[in-house]
């Protein structure tokens, strides 16, 4: 009968059983951090919101307080729904098309050098224009309709994601992209296999500016030129002179970017395939 080492049996248990107990204070350090940083915004948003009623003296339909303004969101909520989907449908469809152009333009551009000469001076006169011009001109063409809604939401969001994607591009591993030469891989195979993964994690960073900014932009189309979404319950609010309701848009507003900020954010974080390998070495 072959005898264990003296404490080998009793050395392995406590082991064993801290794996579990460390799994534990990780995931709790991790869901600790998650709602700190839920809760820290929040919290200084309510703090500068007491300060700026305390010190500057204007009255409740200027600056309400936030209870009333929570009040407002909850008596109000079949009202302020009807108009955020609005205003949701607006943003979304003018996210995704911002990726369609940004994207498409950035592939163009690395196919064919050219097309960046003669196209990228158009993109930036756009980009720059002033909006108010540009909505002039749409609601003359188009009424007040999605379309020229949505048409302000990707001049506005198209650019930072041409750039960004144009940046993740041209950042392949000029090592990686010899070999694939060497291997005589097609422009596509070099493409789907080097240029778009080292991109990737540049198209996501633009994605956290798009995305949070679409739903800005388009709260401020339909203030100018619209009568649904949450830009015309400003409009109306301020013509009622509402000051809980205008507070409870910008806040629901406020919340909305910053809830997709951060879901972008963590998916980035996930796809950041340099990061992760950085932190493996």
């Amino acid at each position: 009968m072959i005898e264990m080492p003296p404490g080998t049996a009793t050395g392995a248990a406590p082991a064993v059983a801290a794996e579990p107990d460390r799994r534990r204070a990780d995931g709790g350090r991790r869901l600790l951090n998650l709602v700190l940083r839920m809760v820290a915004p929040l919290g200084s948003i309510l703090a500068l919101w007491y300060l700026a009623i305390y010190f500057s003296g204007l009255p409740a339909f200027v600056i309400p307080r936030p209870e009333r303004v929570l009040e407002t969101l909850i008596n109000d909520r079949s009202f302020i729904t009807v108009h955020l989907l609005s205003t949701l449908q607006v943003a979304t469809v003018g996210f995704i098309l911002s990726n369609v152009v940004g994207i498409g333009l950035a592939v163009l551009f690395l196919a064919f050098p050219l097309g960046r000469q003669l196209l990228m001076p158009a993109a930036i006169t756009l980009r720059n224009m002033p909006y108010v011009a540009l909505v002039t001109v749409l609601v003359l063409a188009f009424g007040d309709s999605i379309g020229s809604k949505v048409t302000i939401v990707v001049l506005a969001g198209f650019f930072p994601v041409l750039v960004n994607t144009s940046r993740g591009l041209q950042a392949a591993d000029p090592v990686v992209l010899d070999r694939m030469r060497v291997l005589n891989a097609s422009w596509w195979e070099t493409f789907t296999k080097v240029r778009l993964p080292y991109a990737l994690p540049f198209i996501v960073s633009a994605q956290e500016i798009t995305g949070s900014g679409s739903i800005i932009v388009a709260i401020a189309a339909e203030w100018m030129i619209s009568s649904t979404g949450l830009g015309y319950i400003i409009n109306r609010a301020m013509q009622q002179y509402r000051g809980d309701q205008v507070y409870a848009v910008a806040f629901l507003a406020a919340i909305l970017s910053f809830a997709v900020y951060s879901l972008v954010h963590v998916i980035g974080e996930r796809l950041n395939w340099q990061a992760t390998q950085a932190e493996r070495t």
